[in-house]
């Protein structure tokens, strides 16, 4: 497997009352994290990510931090808040394994696993998902900073990999970090993002 990368630029939200986003997970893109899957852009039973590639699957609402193996997750990674915010949801008591069809009983509609809510200013929120089992370190009402450690990375819910899968949402509406406009980018660079960092998006093939 060869693994490229194209750099998206941090850049202003579109506009001024948008969340600003650090990276949700303690790593080092390209090196000890990377990114698996993006927001599913197409409505369609089809699938793109905001650049018209492949790097999502149908229904996709959120964007996936994996890690490289699970011994980097028995080490320990940290998962970050994204933006400072007030906690309205937790779990923390579901066990890390990967996910067959018959663990759905077990997982009964949890698909997130164990996770963390957060509700931001302006009607926007964070959730993050398939946390590692115990380690959720926030609680209910708590009020977090940009950076707080939530947790630690897992393998929790309905997943085949250890990775934080980060879902932003306004008014209850999903929005791709990325193309927080909901346009895609096919072939043109990035410009409008709603992340205060720069990411590197990871190409596999």
């Amino acid at each position: 497997m060869r693994t490229t990368a194209l750099l998206i630029t941090c850049a202003t939200p579109a506009v001024a009352q948008d969340l600003h986003l650090g990276l949700p997970v303690d790593c080092t893109l390209g090196d000890t994290c990377y990114i698996q899957n993006y927001v599913d852009t197409d409505s369609s039973e089809a699938a793109l990510d905001f650049l018209c590639g492949s790097l999502t699957y149908d229904g996709h609402k959120g964007t996936d931090f994996g890690l490289p193996s699970l011994s980097a997750m028995d080490a320990g990674v940290d998962v970050l808040a994204s933006a400072a915010g007030t906690v309205r949801g937790v779990r923390n008591d579901m066990r890390d394994v990967l996910y067959t069809p018959e663990l759905a009983g077990e997982i009964n509609g949890r698909d997130c696993g164990n996770g963390v809510v957060v509700a931001h200013d302006g009607g926007w929120e964070t959730q993050y998902c398939h946390m590692k089992e115990g380690s959720v370190t926030v609680v209910m009402g708590e009020h977090v900073g940009t950076g707080d450690v939530i947790g630690q990375v897992g393998l929790s819910g309905w997943t085949q990999f250890p990775n934080v899968h980060i879902s932003v949402r306004h008014s209850g509406a999903v929005v791709d970090p990325f193309a927080p406009d909901g346009d895609r980018g096919c072939g043109a660079e990035v410009e409008n993002t709603l992340w205060n960092v720069p990411l590197t998006r990871q190409l596999a093939d």
